[in-house]
């Protein structure tokens, strides 16, 4: 299975942890700028996508998040949704829904900065993006 793990920081520690990704994410990278910076379409058979909590007031986060939805063909598309950052929580669960793409809670997984996972953290996320949906959702209550 072909991967690719597509963002900012919470992507790239996802996709460290899966060999089989390639990792098209930067730290600290907007919405905005991935949009500019990064080529398109993006095809695989399954794509993780971390985007937006990077943002500032006044970007069109909803609209960049849709732009790079709109250029990847995947049979799965997850996207880890950050925590706390209501607004970006909400615009990705919009994509997401628009899609029918899963999403991932990694509010049960943040270590003491209450954004990024701890190692572990990451190793489970990795886990959870790389299980068959059927059994994510049986399992795990922050899987959608």
């Amino acid at each position: 299975m072909f991967c690719l793990s597509l963002g900012d920081s919470l992507a790239v520690g996802v996709g460290q942890q899966m060999p089989n990704c390639r990792v098209e994410a930067e730290v600290g990278i907007t919405s905005s700028r991935y949009v500019v910076e990064h080529r398109f379409p993006h095809y695989a058979d399954r794509v993780v996508i971390s985007l937006g909590v990077n943002d500032g007031v006044g970007t069109n986060t909803l609209e960049n998040l849709a732009r790079v939805r709109s250029a990847v063909s995947a049979r799965s598309v997850i996207w880890l949704l950050p925590y706390g950052h209501t607004d970006v929580r909400n615009a990705i669960m919009a994509i997401a829904h628009r899609y029918g793409d899963r999403t991932i809670d990694t509010s049960p997984f943040v270590g003491s900065d209450k954004l990024h996972p701890s190692e572990a953290g990451y190793r489970t996320l990795a886990q959870l993006v790389s299980a068959p949906p059927v059994a994510m959702f049986r399992r795990f209550p922050w899987v959608r």
